[in-house]
């Protein structure tokens, strides 16, 4: 697995807009590292964070960080004309790259998943729904991703024979099914969330002459799930926009000129790394916890005795 010049004694030379793509996948490693590790840090370090739905979400901010130090870089020594890139190392920068997305694509729609059941069966939720239960269904989701991305290489890419077979499946296996579990699930969430907000205004109209106390308590839980859904939404969302991009150019690579082609899936590939740096730019802007968490790290305060049990999810916490 290594990388060989093309040609040794040629100049190096640089132009304008190489020197500019680079700065920018420099940049884009910079901040998906960053960020993600910011993310990861915060919610298990603290002990408050630790709820089923924030093992979920390291385990997305893991997959991000892995799109970071391993796609971005290969993606930037691939478009260098000067290398030649080993048959090996390909091979598994190309795994590496479907597993990551395969991961970041089922990830979503187990949050998706979770939200849905927080809002529609809350009190089973909170009984079965447990950190340990979530971390064994996050386990088996890497374990399987590894083995499936596995065999779709072998037989896609060193077995040609059943390439097209192949390419069907896993557009069915990574992109089809999980969207359209997104899709629905979330559309499920939209339409309980609508419920519950109409059954809260209702309680409150009809005792609107009731004590302030008792109008802040009702519906309390359903309530803090609704507002919790709807930010992973915003998170769905993005996701699924940064996504289809991709997997619809790949699958018009034979109605699409060949040359066209290539530079449209390398702009659509570029938006679904970039997806995996937003991520923590989405927490930022949605969660004050994970605002109150980066500080706390970034001033190093984390590593004061008793760091781990800060209360970060109320204005409350440390200062």
């Amino acid at each position: 697995m290594t990388l060989y010049p093309n040609n040794t004694n040629k100049d190096f030379q640089v132009s304008p807009s190489t020197l500019l793509f680079y700065t920018c996948g420099a940049t884009l490693v910079v901040l998906n590292v960053c960020g993600n590790l910011l993310v990861i840090i915060s919610i298990s370090h603290f002990k408050q964070l630790h709820t089923p739905t924030n093992f979920l979400i390291i385990s997305l901010s893991t997959a991000d960080l892995i799109v970071g130090t391993t796609d971005v870089p290969f993606l930037l020594v691939l478009k260098n004309p000067d290398l030649h890139i080993d048959t090996t190392l390909y091979y598994v920068a190309f795994m590496c790259s479907g597993y990551v997305t395969f991961l970041s694509i089922y990830n979503v729609a187990l949050i998706s998943l979770d939200r849905f059941y927080a809002l529609s069966n809350p009190f089973q939720y909170s009984k079965k729904v447990t950190v340990k239960v979530i971390s064994i269904i996050i386990f088996s989701m890497w374990f399987i991703s590894f083995m499936y991305n596995l065999a779709f290489v072998y037989f896609s890419v060193i077995s040609t024979d059943e390439l097209g077979i192949w390419a069907n499946i896993d557009f069915i296996v990574s992109f089809l099914l999980p969207c359209c579990a997104i899709i629905i699930l979330y559309t499920k969430i939209f339409v309980i969330a609508r419920k519950h907000a109409i059954s809260i205004r209702c309680t409150r109209e009809q005792h609107i002459s009731g004590t302030t106390k008792y109008r802040e308590t009702s519906f309390p839980r359903e309530h803090l799930e609704r507002k919790a859904a709807m930010k992973l939404g915003i998170l769905v969302i993005v996701f699924v926009m940064c996504l289809l991009p991709y997997f619809i150019i790949s699958q018009l690579s034979t109605i699409v000129p060949a040359t066209m082609f290539v530079h449209v899936r390398d702009a659509t590939v570029t938006i679904l790394q970039l997806n995996s740096a937003i991520n923590p730019i989405i927490y930022a802007l949605l969660y004050p916890w994970f605002r109150r968490c980066a500080k706390l790290i970034l001033t190093l305060r984390i590593f004061r005795r008793d760091s781990s049990l800060s209360n970060v999810l109320t204005k409350t916490g440390p200062q």
